[in-house]
């Protein structure tokens, strides 16, 4: 999430309800290019979304999740979809590149693509969380993470709106609590940078 300092009014704009949002170019554009719509109002300053930058101006915050939870969601939104590798969990995610987090944010986040190692794609995604980010939080407490945004921003605090909940919006096919302590190990192991990453900014 970017909090963008434009407009003296704190509204909401939101990337996942503008078709035609390009992440590399400023936020500032698209709180132009919207101001006339109802619900990506111009007059923005506070974007919510996967998709802003490292390079985009305001403050930065971020949630992260504990990494087997992340990839349990994951699953069972793929599944909803067809996007899975396999019906079974552990087979999935072991035909899948591990510490998604980890590089997800190193490319889509930090915006960058080439064939650095793991550690050193770590090492980049940590600094840019430590030195660009206001806050990270854990996505475990995101109710009290919202509100304590909000209070700091001087703004209300929308309503979760839960449009993406597992077990309701998609079906539940993978159960965290209904896995291995072997499994866990060989996940932990797996994905060794994503749990790195989350238990210094989360724990």
């Amino acid at each position: 999430m970017v909090v963008y300092p434009l407009y003296s009014d704190m509204q909401y704009y939101r990337v996942s309800e503008d078709a035609e949002f390009d992440a590399s170019k400023p936020i500032k554009e698209a709180f132009l290019r919207t101001f006339d719509r109802p619900k990506s109002s111009g007059n923005a300053s506070i974007v919510c979304g996967h998709y802003t930058t490292i390079h985009q101006e305001g403050k930065h915050y971020t949630w992260l999740r504990e990494p087997l939870k992340r990839d349990v969601s994951h699953f069972n939104y793929d599944c909803t979809y067809g996007h899975e590798l396999s019906k079974d969990f552990s087979t999935h995610l072991s035909m899948m590149r591990g510490n998604f987090t980890v590089l997800w944010l190193y490319e889509k986040y930090c915006k960058l693509s080439d064939t650095t190692d793991i550690e050193k794609k770590y090492q980049v995604v940590r600094e840019a969380l430590r030195d660009r980010l206001t806050e990270v939080y854990d996505s475990d407490n995101f109710e009290g993470s919202w509100t304590e945004i909000a209070d700091e921003l001087n703004v209300e605090a929308e309503p979760r709106l839960n449009s993406n909940e597992g077990g309701k919006a998609y079906e539940k096919l993978a159960n965290y609590s209904d896995l291995s302590a072997e499994f866990k190990t060989w996940h932990r192991d797996y994905n060794h940078y994503d749990y790195l990453l989350y238990e210094e900014f989360c724990t």
